[in-house]
């Protein structure tokens, strides 16, 4: 399973005519926020393969006043993962938009609504556990866990409560953005318990193997 993850920027390599001979087969397309809703377009068109995505603090698209959240028309073809439980391809995904409360923006929570969002999805998670004996295999969010790849400022800050989420379900792969990658030297990779965490800002092409081809996914390569 061959996976492009974009994040935050669009990349002129990817924008391109020569996006397939670039890449090479792709299986599946993973936004994790911050992108304009014409540059997913062009990748779903181009690669014709499923787009997952959750939206970031910097949303790219008109919002309702009243709900603060976009049309699902915003991203025509892209199925959005907030607060959902998927399967596709094989893999079971789930989501988590926005980023810390900042300046009362679009899509961005507290830490406690942050805490309630992933509760609810936690009992979907008990539910998929009993149908598949899996709970999750790929983590897709905007904002970072605690500590990991974030800033210490506010708006940069990761949720804590994807900690406990994380030591909860074990997923093997976490991918988030939202953290720049303006210092290079700063890791983008980390390992926290069994899950393997990715900021995928800009992208990232992601290679998973699973033995025998029931077992549990594993990430088995990892190009930027």
């Amino acid at each position: 399973m061959r996976i492009l993850a974009v994040s935050d920027v669009v990349v002129p390599q990817l924008y391109s005519s020569l996006l397939k001979s670039w890449l090479g087969p792709v299986d599946l397309v993973i936004s994790c926020g911050d992108l304009p809703a014409y540059y997913l377009d062009f990748l779903l068109s181009q690669l014709n393969v499923p787009l997952l995505h959750v939206l970031g603090n910097h949303c790219f698209v008109p919002h309702d006043i009243t709900t603060n959240r976009c049309s699902p028309d915003e991203y025509p073809g892209a199925q959005n993962l907030d607060g959902k439980v998927e399967i596709c391809k094989g893999l079971i995904l789930a989501g988590l938009e926005g980023s810390p409360l900042y300046n009362m923006g679009p899509h961005q929570y507290t830490e406690q609504r942050v805490a309630w969002k992933l509760l609810r999805l936690s009992l979907a998670l008990a539910l998929e556990k009993m149908q598949t004996g899996r709970y999750l295999d790929v983590m897709v969010s905007h904002s970072p866990p605690r500590g990991i790849h974030d800033n210490s400022d506010i708006a940069h800050r990761g949720f804590e409560s994807l900690l406990s989420f994380i030591d909860r379900f074990r997923p093997p792969l976490l991918l988030h953005g939202h953290t720049h990658r303006y210092d290079p030297t700063l890791p983008t990779r980390s390992r926290y318990g069994e899950t393997e965490i990715i900021n995928v800002f800009g992208h990232a092409l992601l290679t998973l193997t699973r033995e025998r081809g029931a077992g549990p996914w594993r990430l088995e390569d990892c190009r930027e």
